[in-house]
């Protein structure tokens, strides 16, 4: 799980911007960075899982 943690922690720190938050470009490119992540360690469907992802990601990010 620590990997998963760290290759979403690099990836988003990669994608992300400045107000992020507030762009549909923005929200876009972490949604899909974070997918893309997920799908390499085979969790891209639990929706649950990518929700909480993301929630976290949008509010320390």
């Amino acid at each position: 799980m620590e990997r998963v943690v760290n290759d979403i922690d690099e990836i988003v720190r990669y994608v992300r911007f400045p107000g992020w938050q507030s762009t549909s470009a923005g929200e876009r490119e972490v949604r899909k960075a974070l997918r893309k992540t997920l799908f390499k360690y085979k969790l891209h469907q639990d929706m649950e899982l990518f929700d909480k992802a993301y929630g976290y990601i949008r509010q320390y990010y």
